[in-house]
């Protein structure tokens, strides 16, 4: 039997780095097959993030991926989305959803729908961005009527890069073990009690820190990338748990959350 039973997924990764890949092949479930491409961000300057280079280029691999039988086409890579806010980035997936004739899922949105699903009020922002991106994202978790508190951007150099607080490249050498410190200092830090915590980006080593979080700080904690997989298996109507990185993926329930009905409107 065909090993897309259930769903194909078209996956365009922002840049060449294999993690957001692994990631999504770790966790595929039975019957789903993934088909990825990248667009191929190489820095964090905030030219590298314009509409020519990003909307453009997704908009055709979008087209490839559907020719080759994709049902859903899914967008990591918050940025590009970001610096263009939550109007232009419903505006621009409805636009390409209505092109293509598939659902869409993109890089900033789903990770603001998850909280909402999941019932948080207040939540951290955890990056390696500066404020531009940082105080850009607030504005997505306000859209959702939940309120941000900023974790200033990681720095694993000591250099930033563009937009980036650590740059893109050096973010190979970041393990999850300097996620999880960066994130456990961070808390101790804020000002006022949170009742989640969210990780942005994919460049980073994330995914097997999120677990121990959830753990040690009793609240949920949302990896950018596992909040698109949640809301690309929520419309394929694919159940089944995914167990090891956070709530969001674990708890089978949330696929049916109000929100992603709402998404779809």
């Amino acid at each position: 039997m065909s090993q897309k039973w259930r769903g194909h997924v078209g996956l365009i990764s922002p840049t060449y780095r294999g993690k957001v890949f692994a990631f999504w092949y770790k966790n595929l479930p039975t019957g789903v097959e993934c088909s990825t491409t990248t667009i191929g961000f190489a820095t964090g300057d905030k030219q590298t993030f314009g509409v020519d280079k990003s909307f453009q280029r997704a908009e055709e691999i979008a087209a490839e991926l559907c020719a080759v039988g994709c049902e859903i086409i899914t967008i990591p890579g918050s940025p590009p989305f970001i610096l263009q806010g939550p109007e232009y980035e419903h505006a621009w997936r409805r636009r390409l959803e209505e092109k293509r004739g598939v659902p869409v899922v993109t890089g900033m949105a789903p990770h603001a729908v998850a909280a909402k699903a999941m019932g948080i009020k207040r939540i951290a922002l955890a990056t390696y961005f500066g404020d531009e991106l940082n105080n850009g994202i607030t504005s997505y978790f306000t859209a959702q009527g939940i309120e941000s508190e900023i974790i200033p951007g990681y720095s694993f150099s000591g250099q930033g890069e563009g937009l980036y607080t650590t740059p893109m490249r050096a973010l190979d050498w970041v393990s999850d073990e300097d996620v999880y410190q960066h994130c456990k200092r961070g808390m101790k830090k804020l000002k006022g009690k949170v009742d989640g915590l969210y990780i942005n980006g994919g460049g980073w080593d994330a995914a097997p820190a999120v677990e121990p979080l959830e753990k040690d700080l009793g609240i949920p904690v949302i990896w950018a990338i596992a909040a698109e997989m949640w809301l690309t298996y929520s419309l394929l109507e694919v159940g089944e748990p995914i167990l090891g990185h956070g709530t969001i993926l674990s708890d089978s329930q949330l696929r049916r959350s109000e929100e992603v009905e709402k998404w779809e409107t």
